[in-house]
């Protein structure tokens, strides 16, 4: 995907893309390694899925909420559109290979990780949510439409700059999951 996407086709090829690769790295270790540790303090590929997960579910109550709310006021909008700068430096920020490092907000910490032969299903399914949104947000000024960040409550910024932000943390989190495949494969 490009950095700097335009339009949802964007956004669908790129979570679709996440979702194929999150499929190969889960093939590439075996379910029963998903859930391995790559070193200490280092998120199993198990983790980083269940966190991609955290994070989606977090996002899709509010996407919802701004979707029915545009349509429910008849609101429209078409592509291109817009990321403002900020988005597009968190954006920037979060594509591998991360830049900094820093702990995930308690809530978003993956402290329960579904058994190895569930991870993958379940994150898929949570894929499957998000795609969801994504068709039924077609149509809509995604640009002008306005959530507060589930991270942040002081934070508000375009449903937009929400799903290419989540996009690049997606990748972040699955380049992490390489990683650690490429650590634990003999």
């Amino acid at each position: 995907m490009s950095r700097n996407p335009l339009d949802l086709g964007a956004i669908e090829r790129a979570l679709h893309a996440i979702s194929e690769r999150a499929r190969t790295v889960v093939s590439k270790v075996g379910a029963t390694r998903v859930g391995v540790s790559p070193g200490a303090g280092k998120w199993s590929i198990g983790e980083c899925l269940v966190h991609l997960m955290l994070t989606s579910e977090a996002y899709l109550p509010l996407w919802r909420e701004a979707c029915y709310d545009a349509r429910s006021r008849a609101l429209s909008g078409e592509a291109p559109y817009t990321l403002d700068f900020w988005s597009r430096t968190l954006a920037w920020f979060l594509e591998p290979p991360p830049k900094l490092r820093s702990q995930a907000p308690k809530r978003f910490r993956p402290l329960v990780v579904p058994s190895s032969d569930e991870v993958l299903p379940a994150f898929l399914a949570s894929q499957d949510e998000v795609l969801k949104v994504i068709a039924a947000a077609k149509g809509l000024p995604l640009d002008q439409m306005k959530i507060t960040s589930p991270f942040d409550r002081r934070l508000r910024y375009s449903v937009w700059s929400s799903f290419c932000v989540n996009a690049a943390h997606q990748r972040r989190h699955l380049w992490q999951a390489e990683q650690a495949a490429d650590v634990l494969l003999p």
